[in-house]
């Protein structure tokens, strides 16, 4: 009997915390609920947010540094036409589209170069104070990239300065059997 009485104030006991545990909310429920409260608005960006256009891998440095110097460049280029009393747009208008759209390209590849060459002398210079072993090397490292890639717009400008003299030859031809 007495095992009788122990197994019901048992049942009740546990009935009674079950039932006392039911009515409060979880650990987990509370989190939920401070986090709901003072969570804060948050932006999701999106690719439709974020213009995503990158440059070839190769001209992205290029891009990069280009940008940064051209000020000055193109500062002293004006200030050469003003010396010479003319502008390129005068000269633009007696060339072809072909020619002008060299002339164009041909400035930004010198342009360009310009920015890489300066770009070399001032690792030259941060080597040759630099004592750190790893500094050095990754001096040296940009170094060698700029020096490559002063080398490919020397090409470039090589190139483009062939072509222009062709077209150039090609619109003297057209207007002197034009006149």
């Amino acid at each position: 009997m007495k095992s009788i009485y122990a197994t019901v104030v048992l049942l009740l006991v546990v009935g009674g915390a079950c039932v006392a545990q039911s009515d409060q909310p979880t650990l987990g429920e509370l989190a939920k609920k401070y986090h709901s409260t003072t969570k804060k608005a948050t932006k999701v960006l999106t690719n439709d947010d974020v213009a995503t256009v990158s440059a070839p891998a190769n001209d992205q440095k290029a891009t990069t540094v280009a940008s940064s110097v051209p000020a000055a460049s193109a500062g002293s280029a004006k200030t050469e036409e003003k010396k010479d009393g003319r502008s390129s747009s005068a000269s633009a208008s007696k060339d072809s589209p072909a020619v002008a759209e060299l002339k164009k390209k041909l400035e930004s590849y010198k342009e360009q170069q310009d920015g890489w060459k300066s770009s070399a002398k001032r690792y030259e210079d941060l080597l040759s104070n630099e004592t750190s072993d790893f500094r050095r090397q990754m001096y040296q490292d940009a170094l060698e990239g700029d020096k490559r890639n002063v080398a490919l717009f020397q090409e470039k400008i090589d190139q483009t300065q062939s072509a222009l003299a062709q077209a150039q030859n090609a619109s003297a031809s057209g207007q002197a059997g034009s006149n």
